[in-house]
């Protein structure tokens, strides 16, 4: 496996991301593609029962390619998250998929190859910490993982064969 990559922005993005703000805007510590919505049912069952904002939890999850976007200069994948895993390892489907985009500063961290197909599966592999928790009448209860560090193993059938 892989060792686990930081996904916290570095110094050069978060001047890139404070150009033409407030002196007192503090940007985001993290992509704000990089986090997951679960139910708290989903949680559980991953063992986070009980956790409150700011604990972190091993996983591992299984995303389907959905859309890549490619330009000159940026990049974009779109996963959706169907199995989710915990600290035990084991996977079950989630009640409802969850989503994530990987960019292109966080495919370079990660040294993932942007030429993916719509379709392919990626095992993601990694640590989030809880964000937040809500529950509202139409949303029910739910939670914000918040990905901390990464990894990945290329789940496509190419790479099973070979």
């Amino acid at each position: 496996m892989r060792n686990l990559v930081s996904m916290a922005h570095d110094d050069s993005q978060l001047y890139d991301l404070s150009k033409g703000m407030p002196r007192d805007w503090e940007p985001p510590e993290f992509p704000s593609g990089l986090s997951l919505c679960l139910t708290k049912e989903d949680l559980a069952e991953a063992g986070g029962e009980g956790g409150e904002p700011g604990h972190t939890m091993n996983f591992s999850a299984m995303g389907e390619v959905t859309s890549i976007y490619k330009s000159i200069d940026e990049c974009r994948i779109e996963l959706q998250i169907g199995e989710f895993a915990g600290e035990d390892g084991k996977f079950f489907d989630l009640s409802s998929p969850a989503y994530m985009c990987l960019c292109g500063p966080e495919l370079e961290k990660m040294d993932l190859d942007d030429d993916c197909e719509r379709g392919d599966t990626i095992h993601l592999i990694g640590t989030a910490r809880l964000d937040s928790t809500s529950s509202t009448e139409y949303g029910g209860d739910m939670v914000t993982l918040q990905i901390t560090h990464l990894t990945f193993e290329d789940e496509s059938s190419e790479s099973r064969e070979g």
